[in-house]
């Protein structure tokens, strides 16, 4: 299996998937912190750092089978400013090809949050090469907004889970892939976002 890792932090992917007894022909990282680069090369020598996840282009990596990531949370956070994926004067930017024009543009952006943009980016560019890669993202719990612009740029819905079910640990977090493990809706397309004058509309003709 060749894995292409963003944010790949110390390489917990690699950790994990060792742990279930995957064999990993190829592991891709792209990390930009020197201490955690200098950990994953000290316990995964094989490793092939990619550097900046902005700067890398998935079309010169030939087929990738797994995309794996956690995209910066800060912006999403409840514990943060909750800016979300916006530029430094404050545009929400809800799609891949606005962001890409923005980029192209010279735009500065809030936080690092944006960043979930590239994962995209490079999500699409691994597609051309194999349409049936398997991805798995995770991010923190955040303002449904957030949660469904995020849902609709990766056509599934995310799943929440606490990592006390399975840790000492209270991490409340969400992710999206579409990796199938049972027969069920659990990871299933996203219900559409409706504004707050659609809401009240549909509840007008519901009740008409």
């Amino acid at each position: 299996m060749i894995v292409l890792s963003l944010f790949d932090g110390m390489s917990c992917g690699q950790i994990a998937l060792r742990e279930l007894g995957c064999k990993i022909d190829k592991y891709y990282a792209s990390e930009v912190d020197k201490f955690a680069i200098q950990n994953t090369m000290l316990n995964f020598p094989d490793t092939v750092q990619l550097g900046d996840v902005r700067n890398v282009d998935a079309r010169n990596l030939g087929r990738i089978d797994l995309l794996i990531g956690g995209s910066p949370c800060q912006s999403f956070s409840f514990a943060g400013k909750r800016k979300g994926m916006s530029t430094s004067t404050n545009e929400k930017v809800l799609t891949l090809d606005r962001y890409l024009e923005l980029k192209r543009a010279g735009f500065e952006f809030e936080g690092q949050s944006y960043l979930f943009w590239e994962y995209v980016r490079i999500l699409a560019e691994v597609r051309e090469a194999n349409p049936d890669v398997f991805f798995l993202l995770e991010n923190v719990e955040m303002g449904k907004r957030w949660e469904c612009v995020i849902n609709e740029a990766l056509g599934v819905r995310g799943v929440h889970i606490n990592s006390a079910l399975v840790s000492a640990q209270t991490r409340k977090r969400i992710y999206w892939t579409n990796i199938k493990t049972a027969q069920t809706d659990l990871f299933a397309p996203p219900r559409k976002c409706y504004t707050a004058t659609e809401r009240q509309r549909h509840s007008i003709e519901r009740h008409s």
